[in-house]
């Protein structure tokens, strides 16, 4: 596989799972956040348990290949500080979306798994868990963003570089035209 083709593909990863990552976190902030709000605190503990599972299922894999995307794209233009760079802050903003996820949302999921609530203490964590992920949905978004920017930038210079290199093919046309008449 040529270095191109093999760019591409690790590119495309990294911005689709990333993208991906990013719209199913607003998906479970805005649709199943709306929808555990109109829940009664223990329903919502009762939800909580199979729609966790669901998630943790399909979001993990898309989290795993993103990590990958990013990596491989990364050292792809590691030695570009102008693309590195974009990766990198794309990189961070993955890093800071898992402390969030770890550091907040993993402990809370891990109680509200346990069922260690009563149903005021239900109520009460239920808004600090989607409060919490407000930030989580910000942050995510800007992995996509920063990684298309880092791929447009690189594809910006590969261009500029393949018209440094033909700039002078028309002139060699135009000599071979006027040298056969």
């Amino acid at each position: 596989m040529s270095l191109e083709k093999y760019r591409y593909r690790i590119n495309a990863l990294a911005i689709i799972s990333s993208s991906a990552f990013a719209g199913a976190t607003l998906f479970i902030g805005l649709s199943m956040g709306t929808y555990w709000m109109d829940l009664a605190p223990l329903d919502f503990l009762t939800a909580f348990t199979p729609q966790f599972e669901s998630f943790l299922f399909t979001i993990m894999p898309l989290f795993l290949l993103t990590l990958m995307g990013l990596i491989l794209s990364a050292r792809l233009d590691w030695k570009d500080p102008d693309v590195k760079r974009s990766w990198q802050i794309a990189i961070g903003f993955y890093v800071l979306t898992s402390l969030i996820t770890l550091g907040f949302h993993m402990p809370e999921n891990l109680r509200l798994l346990a069922g260690e609530y009563s149903a005021e203490q239900a109520d009460a964590a239920r808004t600090y868990w989607l409060a919490g992920h407000v930030p989580r949905v910000i942050v995510s978004f800007g992995i996509p963003l920063f990684a298309f920017r880092a791929v447009q930038k690189q594809a910006n210079k590969s261009a500029a570089e393949r018209g440094r290199r033909h700039r002078h093919l028309p002139k060699i046309a135009e000599e071979a035209d006027s040298g056969a008449a």
